[in-house]
């Protein structure tokens, strides 16, 4: 399992960032302001300077244990591989249609 030196010399595996990841989800913050600093990440603007809204969806708990499974092998969130797996659909969805 990998580790993650942090600024402060502080070690972190990939199952701590994965729970953090998953509390983050959940909308657990925890620790204090100020108490961590993110580097902002290359590449594509985040989802959420977009506007979105939230939906309820209902799993298995086996779908959801390898909703999650799937999203920390890809170091991504739960609800980014639904909007990914939604956007297929829906494209597949519209070629058919016409």
């Amino acid at each position: 399992m990998a580790m993650v030196q942090a600024a402060d010399s502080a070690s972190v595996d990939e199952a701590t960032l994965a729970m953090w990841a998953e509390r983050y989800e959940q909308g657990e913050f925890p620790g204090t302001a100020g108490e961590t600093i993110v580097r902002s990440q290359f590449g594509r603007p985040r989802l959420f300077a977009e506007p979105m809204i939230a939906r309820t969806v209902r799993l298995r708990v086996d779908q959801g244990a390898q909703l999650a499974r799937f999203a920390r092998a890809d170091l991504t969130s739960p609800s980014a591989l639904i909007r990914e797996a939604w956007d297929e659909y829906a494209e597949r969805r519209e070629r058919t249609a016409k």
